[in-house]
C-alpha cells in the first residue's frame, strides 16, 4: 500500500479526475515526486478499465504520460492554467 507524502517533501504533486475516450470521468490520479527522486510516485485508477494501478514511474518530458498496466490505455497529464482574474 502506497504511503501519501507529505506535500512539504515532494516537489510535484497533483490529484486529478481522468475522462475516459467517451469524456467521461470515470478515472482518477494521485501522482507526485519527492524532493531528490527521479520517479514519480502514482495511483492511477483507469477510466477505460477500472483497474487501480499503484507504480513508480519516471518521464523523459513535459507533459507527462502515465499508461495502464492492464489496458494499456494512456493520459496525458497537462501544466494546469491559471484562471485570470478580470479587472
Amino acid at each position: 500500500m502506497v504511503t501519501y507524502p507529505d506535500i512539504g517533501d515532494t516537489n510535484y504533486f497533483t490529484n486529478r479526475a481522468l475522462e475516459n475516450k467517451a469524456g467521461e470521468k470515470k478515472g482518477k490520479i494521485i501522482m507526485w515526486r519527492n524532493k531528490g527522486e527521479e520517479e514519480f510516485h502514482m495511483i492511477l485508477t483507469c477510466p477505460e478499465c477500472g483497474e487501480v494501478n499503484e507504480k513508480k514511474q519516471a518521464f523523459e518530458k513535459k507533459p507527462y504520460r502515465p499508461n495502464c498496466d492492464s489496458c494499456g490505455a494512456k493520459f496525458v497529464i497537462a501544466k494546469l492554467k491559471a484562471d485570470k482574474k478580470k479587472k
